[in-house]
């Protein structure tokens, strides 16, 4: 059996969060989106992923950040349509096994997996 996952989640007037069984809490606010969340949630899997396989393929680096935006659809439900993620690196210590462990991490992402049963998925690597 595969591994379980919790939160909970609690709405009060004027306070709304949700807490992981391991005590992080997220406050939910008034002005950020569900969709907000979703492309959060996309880049910390997809990074946790990425990073446990460039500890396994000895790739090295000092700073990566990535700027994920998407487009949802018109049409009900609206799903989102493309996802575009750009991600920036310095100081790569092997720019092509780099690039090989990012592309395998978007293949084992659970949540670009799911994603992109939905939408068009796009990504790209720029080194600094």
């Amino acid at each position: 059996m595969g591994d379980k996952k919790h939160i909970r989640a609690d709405f009060v007037p004027g306070h709304y969060q949700f807490a992981t069984d391991a005590g992080a809490s997220f406050e939910i606010g008034k002005s950020s989106a569900p969709y907000d969340y979703l492309l959060g949630a996309l880049s910390g899997c997809l990074f946790k992923t990425f990073e446990e396989l460039a500890v396994k393929m000895r790739v090295g680096w000092e700073h990566i950040s990535f700027d994920v935006k998407g487009e949802k659809r018109e049409e009900v439900p609206t799903t989102l349509q493309e996802v575009y993620i750009v991600v920036e690196a310095t100081g790569v210590d092997n720019q092509q096994k780099f690039s090989k462990a990012f592309e395998t991490a978007t293949r084992y992402c659970s949540i670009y997996q799911t994603i992109s049963h939905v939408a068009e998925m796009h990504w790209s690597v720029d080194f600094l």
